[in-house]
């Protein structure tokens, strides 16, 4: 009896597990992936990679249901001796396409970049979709706490394949199929659907055309904190005719900032176009859809900096305080970080960008601050970032990240 007992334990699996296996061009790869850690990263993937949610198409704006990662390349991959990985998931074969969501990210202590994980690609705090990527033989301490880690590769001989993928190159394999299965109770429990993630849909409402002249969206869908509305457009519905409408593009933040109304589309004076109109709703979401009136505070160490919104959402006040020394005060305003024009901050469901530029009054001038929008009081919003200065020589490069705060 002790016998069959035996077995039927050296039988079954050590621990939950819920496996993935990604079937490339150069082999299978093995992923254990952590559910219990990582539930939305988790629950994210399998759902796009099986075509059971739906996500909004990179280049039409349709939505649409469609397994995401089959025939997707390893777009980029760098094989760089203290850092290797190799990523993929965009849907459009660049580093510029994704699902039309983001969620929150999922940091847990005991899941660090050592060699061969999964990951979450990124542009900034809480800004996942789609993108992913794997570690090879190095491990990368710059990454932990700033993308999620949801799948680790022990198995040797899937090892092996990310390391050919490594050796590969950009663009030198692909994903040709991923399956899942469940080892155990436990992680047949696991409810990819049930993970309060993102839902995309069609919009709702009706257009007003005036025509040669404008076209109006009137939308009867509820206006909800962290809904994101987007529309594209074509005149031929030809492929590659589509673009995005960003001028249209409108996104609710927290009370008492959502607002609605009639939204003009564009003023095109062609005879005739077609859209493509969504919706999606991101549950959970903190963040405001405007700066004005509100202070970010940065800590820096011991010291701190704040900036200080007006009324008008795009400039103010910046204070530097530094511990135990005189506090350093100047004007700012806010601008585009690609060739320093007045821009306003740009929101997203779960995050808030904005580039300062510090008039000379601080160094350095331009700080191009990135936050996540984690939890919230009726004062106060707490979240983490992610803070660039830009060298005039070297560009963009890392200042500062950690915790945050958004007060009003």
């Amino acid at each position: 009896m002790r016998l069959v007992a035996l077995l039927l334990v050296l039988a079954s699996p050590l621990h939950a597990e819920l496996r993935a296996v990604f079937q490339t061009t150069l082999g299978n790869v093995q992923v254990e992936l952590q559910y219990e850690k990582a539930p939305q990263a988790v629950a994210n993937f399998i759902t796009l990679a099986q075509g059971t949610r739906s996500r909004i198409h990179p280049t039409t704006g349709a939505v649409f249901n469609a397994p995401l990662y089959i025939g997707e390349k390893f777009f980029r991959v760098v094989n760089d001796a203290g850092f290797k990985i190799a990523q993929t998931g965009s849907g459009t074969g660049t580093n510029s396409g994704g699902p039309g969501f983001t969620f929150k990210d999922e940091f847990d202590p005991t899941l660090t970049h050592v060699p061969y994980v999964l990951s979450m690609a990124n542009s900034g705090p809480n800004s996942n979709g789609s993108q992913i990527f794997f570690t090879g033989n190095s491990t990368i301490t710059s990454l932990d706490n700033v993308h999620t880690i949801f799948g680790a590769i022990t198995d040797p001989a899937s090892r092996t394949v990310i390391d050919a993928i490594m050796a590969a190159g950009s663009n030198g394999s692909s994903i040709l199929a991923i399956t899942f299965s469940r080892t155990d109770a436990a992680a047949a429990a696991f409810d990819e659907l049930a993970q309060n993630l993102p839902a995309v849909g069609q919009a709702r409402g009706s257009l007003a055309v005036v025509r040669n002249l404008s076209t109006t969206w009137i939308s009867t869908d509820a206006e909800e904190p962290g809904n994101v509305f987007r529309a594209f457009r074509s005149t031929t519905l030809a492929s590659g005719s589509w673009a995005e409408l960003h001028a249209a593009r409108r996104y609710y933040g927290i009370l008492p900032e959502t607002s609605g109304g009639p939204l003009v589309l564009d003023t095109a004076s062609s005879p005739s176009a077609f859209y493509q109109l969504s919706l999606v709703k991101h549950p959970g979401s903190v963040t405001p859809s405007s700066l004005a009136g509100r202070t970010v505070t940065i800590p820096l160490g011991a010291n701190l900096l704040t900036y200080t919104f007006d009324a008008t959402g795009v400039s103010g006040t910046t204070t530097y305080t530094p511990a135990g020394g005189t506090p350093l005060t100047g004007p700012f305003v806010t601008v585009n970080p690609s060739n320093g024009t007045p821009s306003p901050p740009s929101f997203d469901a779960h995050s808030v960008i904005f580039t300062a530029d510090n008039l000379s009054t601080l160094s350095p001038r331009y700080l191009w601050v990135k936050a996540g929008c984690d939890t919230a009081t009726s004062t106060l919003i707490s979240g983490h970032h992610s803070t660039q200065y830009y060298d005039s020589f070297f560009g963009w490069q890392p200042f500062s990240r950690g915790s945050l705060g958004i007060s009003r």
